[in-house]
């Protein structure tokens, strides 16, 4: 396994395009990378991520938590967007970079219940957590496994979930869905892709290697622990919904005038 990381994972994912079509090279790309940043960004990527790539299968997907400071005061999507509205762009939410998911969720948030909320972008996760934790920011989206267990210890207040169903660990937390905003309904997701060109019999070889590891007790106990669940959902199924979320994304990224370099 290499770890080829840096400018959005566009790194990683651009080795991986130009590599040799020969089952042997993958990558394991996140949805931030294959779906928010080529949607975001003004300049053109070296690949394209629907077209120079062989789709094999989800990983693991994980929904975000929408978590507040215990100093904002807020403890309900309510308190928020009242908040929000009394005092407009006074409020402030975090996230691992702009372009990542709880960068655009805060801007589709926004959008979908009329407020304005000032985004603070942190080069990944633990910075955000931290400054929520201290009452610095207001808000942010975070994965369950990061935030509840400082929501359990009673340094911040869960106030939603973005999965289509309340969260195992989180059970009082009401989803998006529940307060009004089915929308806001996402999940992060890593997947296992290949370069376009590689043979259907090694890709075949593949996906059926994906579906059993997924089946292991071990691999499963271990994804599930996290905080994750298991999506069946492999080849041209993966696609269409990579497709789909960039379509659904671009039109949140042209509503609300978002373009990064």
């Amino acid at each position: 396994v290499e770890n080829r990381s840096g400018a959005g994972g566009a790194i990683g994912v651009d080795a991986v395009a130009k590599a040799a079509p020969d089952g042997y090279t993958l990558l394991a790309g996140a949805s931030s990378a294959m779906v928010m940043l080529p949607i975001v960004l003004s300049r053109k990527l070296p690949y394209d991520e629907n077209k120079d790539f062989a789709p094999i299968g989800v990983i693991s997907r994980s929904p975000f938590v929408l978590v507040a400071s215990k100093a904002s005061g807020i403890r309900s999507v309510q308190d928020l967007i009242a908040r929000a509205k009394a005092e407009p762009g006074k409020l402030t939410y975090g996230s691992a970079g702009p372009g990542t998911n709880p960068h655009l969720l805060g801007e589709l948030l926004s959008q979908l219940a009329g407020i304005e909320l000032s985004h603070i972008p942190y080069k990944g996760p633990a910075a955000a957590e931290s400054d929520l934790i201290g009452g610095t920011i207001d808000i942010l989206f975070d994965t369950p496994s990061s935030a509840l267990p400082y929501v359990k210890a009673g340094k911040t207040v869960a106030i939603a979930a973005t999965s289509d169903k309340r969260v195992a660990d989180a059970p009082d937390v009401p989803t998006v869905a529940e307060l009004g905003y089915p929308s806001l309904t996402l999940y992060g997701w890593t997947a296992l892709y290949a370069p376009a060109g590689t043979p259907a019999a090694a890709l075949e070889k593949l996906r059926e290697a994906l579906r059993q590891a997924l089946k292991t007790p071990a691999l499963r106990e271990f994804i599930l622990n996290s905080g994750n669940d298991i999506l069946d959902l492999y080849g041209d199924d993966l696609l269409k919904m990579q497709v789909g979320m960039q379509d659904f994304w671009r039109d949140v990224v042209k509503a609300r005038g978002i373009r990064l370099d």
